[in-house]
């Protein structure tokens, strides 16, 4: 730097820089970025865009195509709840450049795209809406209501949340199993208290593992717990998924696992219910149910402990 350069600090330097990218980065997007998914922009049917899996299950499930900009694409796979609705329309990486050339009335995030994206898409007049978190099966319900009157769908989310809580409602009072169940991943990984999917587990009307044993969060099963109280069941699921990888020393591979899983009742559930929470939680559970009373499993009663397995 010359001695008579004016001295800059580093960090006007910096936030220089970053004003020449954001500019840099509007300009691609307008002029350069491709659209592979542009047929709603390109006829000016400017509409409600989601970006990632878990929010495409808000929009499939409250909005009419007619109002579907686009959605992820994720939205027609294997783990989206709503796949089936997602045939034919258009999708969309979820990249800032792709967003302001189609310029939606509205995007609806929940985990791609993060405070930055935000405010650059509010920056340039695209708004956008991310629905609050819910730690509890009824709260996703009271979530599914906000986002229907925030994407404009009132009405359609005023019957789906009187729906799921008549239903929701109607599994709490059913009669309960005697039953254990444990939830088992491919490679291991249980559901302990505090997750979401052991409540769905006992909205379907079983004990858990993770209750009796005090398993908290997303932890591998602990084989000394198997020991000391077995289940009576196991609930699985992600097993019949292509690109789930199982490490050769995953937990998953254990013997043990592999015992409970042939001596054992088994409940599969497919990942589509339980990739992303919401309000599909209640469908999910009234599925374990409806699975577990064909097997028999709410006139059973617990195997004492250390017992070999019918």
């Amino acid at each position: 730097m010359s001695a008579d350069a004016p001295y800059k600090p580093r960090h006007l330097k910096l936030k220089k820089w970053g004003q020449v990218l954001l500019a840099s980065s509007l300009f691609s997007a307008f002029f350069f970025a491709p659209l592979p998914y542009g047929a709603a922009a390109s006829e000016g049917s400017a509409g409600i865009v989601s970006i990632d899996f878990c929010a495409d299950q808000y929009l499939l499930a409250l909005a009419g195509k007619n109002r579907i900009q686009a959605v992820s694409f994720e939205a027609a796979g294997p783990r989206s709840f709503y796949g089936q609705r997602a045939t034919g329309l258009p999708t969309v990486t979820g990249s800032v450049a792709e967003l302001i050339q189609m310029q939606p009335n509205l995007v609806v995030r929940t985990w791609r795209g993060g405070p930055r994206a935000v405010k650059i898409l509010e920056r340039v007049g695209v708004q956008t809406y991310t629905p609050p978190y819910a730690m509890t099966i009824r709260q996703s319900i009271d979530v599914l209501g906000e986002t229907a009157v925030a994407i404009g769908e009132a009405e359609a989310g005023q019957t789906l949340v009187a729906d799921y809580k008549q239903r929701w409602d109607k599994l709490e009072a059913a009669p309960k199993s005697a039953l254990k169940a444990a939830y088992l991943t491919p490679s291991g990984i249980t559901a302990g208290t505090g997750t979401y999917v052991n409540e769905i587990f006992k909205l379907a009307g079983f004990n858990t593992l993770a209750d009796e044993a005090g398993i908290s969060g997303w932890v591998p099963l602990p084989l000394e717990k198997l020991a000391l109280g077995p289940p009576d069941v196991i609930v699985t699921s992600f097993f019949g998924d292509l690109d789930v990888h199982v490490s050769h020393w995953s937990s998953g591979r254990h013997g043990i696992y592999k015992k409970l899983l042939g001596d054992l009742p088994v409940i599969s559930v497919p990942s589509r219910y339980l990739s992303c929470s919401g309000a599909f939680a209640v469908d999910a559970a009234e599925l374990i149910r409806s699975k577990a009373e064909k097997m028999g499993l709410f006139d059973a009663v617990p195997k004492p402990v250390g017992s070999d397995a019918e």
